[in-house]
């Protein structure tokens, strides 16, 4: 969780990645409502300072039944120094979730897997080559692994689901400070042969990219989502533009009868006027689109931006807080 999340700014600029809404709920909420359903009462967050504050707010309002435990980096440790640090306050055997995906299956699974220090969950993908493929042996042990092989050269199609079952001992070893799961904990975990895969059945989603965040949350506003269906108040919001597509937008937000706004998220407190087209974009909180503007292209757009009348936004643009684009200011396509 303690990210930069870099690559959803600038939404990230005001709310750290793990806490960007996902048809209503924040996204980390889909994690812990999963591992509540196997038992798990308490949920360790590693958080950057930064960030500290919001997740300050979301840990006072944790889902019932569920403690959250917060643990504030100073600096990044990387993907295993976070868990390193708190290892002494851990069971003998825990789950490790990586903070931007949700694989909606059957997590208690993992625990069953045959590594005596670890197992990773894993999915099987049609295509490798954007993905680190884990060769797995007979007898369910990870072997290696291989980094974004070509499809035709593929030893395996698993990947990792980025949830995993660590014991104690896995991590014990290892001095505080930054340590990665990748590089280092799980290479010397195989080379010790205590390292199991198991593959998952489930949908797995991601909010990674801006171009994923969307295609995610349509999977959750069309019903494809087994743990959450949001009100039906997000579904059909005044203003959104008839034909059976898709938008999500805050409840203090505004759109003016006549925009459209569709296949796109639409956050707190911002304001969408007459005759703008928002159509698969996200569009940041208190953000101010102008008459006549239209935001596209899995484009976003950052806190309190305005957007002004006419401007087109497209390809992905990324228009960064508290921007004032003028009347006309920039567009994709000459005038008609």
């Amino acid at each position: 969780m303690g990210g930069r999340g870099t690559r959803m700014w600038p939404l990230t600029a005001e709310i750290p990645k793990g806490l960007l809404p996902l048809g209503g709920l924040p996204f980390v909420e889909y994690q812990i409502r999963q591992l509540a359903a196997i038992g798990v009462d308490e949920v360790v967050l590693a958080v950057g300072r930064q960030a500290a504050g919001a997740w300050e707010a979301y840990a006072a309002t944790s889902p019932e039944g569920v403690a959250i435990r917060l643990v504030i980096e100073d600096e990044p440790l990387d993907t295993a120094g976070p868990v390193r640090a708190v290892l002494d306050t851990l069971d003998q055997r825990f789950f490790v979730l990586n903070g931007d995906v949700v694989l909606e299956a059957d997590l208690a699974t993992v625990s069953g897997g045959s590594g005596s220090l670890g197992n990773l969950g894993l999915v099987e993908v049609d295509d490798t080559s954007a993905y680190g493929v884990v060769v797995v042996d007979g007898n369910g042990l990870v072997q290696r692994f291989v980094e974004k092989p070509s499809r035709e050269s593929a030893p395996a199609r698993t990947v990792s689901a980025g949830v995993y079952v660590l014991s104690s001992e896995a991590l014990a070893g290892y001095a505080p400070g930054k340590l990665s799961f990748e590089r280092v904990v799980f290479p010397n975990l195989v080379a010790r042969g205590g390292l199991g895969g198991v593959v998952l059945a489930g949908r797995w989603m991601d909010i990674g990219t801006p171009s994923l965040y969307l295609d995610t949350h349509e999977v959750v506003m069309t019903g494809g989502s087994r743990i959450h269906r949001p009100p039906a108040a997000h579904v059909t919001p005044a203003g959104t533009s008839a034909g059976g597509k898709w938008a999500w937008v805050a409840a203090d937000a505004s759109i003016a009868s006549g925009a459209i706004v569709e296949e796109s998220v639409v956050l707190a407190g911002a304001i969408v006027a007459e005759g703008a087209v928002v159509r698969r974009a996200v569009i940041g909180p208190r953000v101010r689109i102008g008459s006549g503007a239209v935001v596209t292209g899995d484009s976003l757009v950052g806190p309190a931006a305005v957007i002004g009348e006419r401007c087109e936004l497209d390809r992905g643009i990324r228009v960064a807080p508290g921007t004032n684009l003028p009347a006309g200011a920039i567009a994709f396509r000459p005038p008609q």
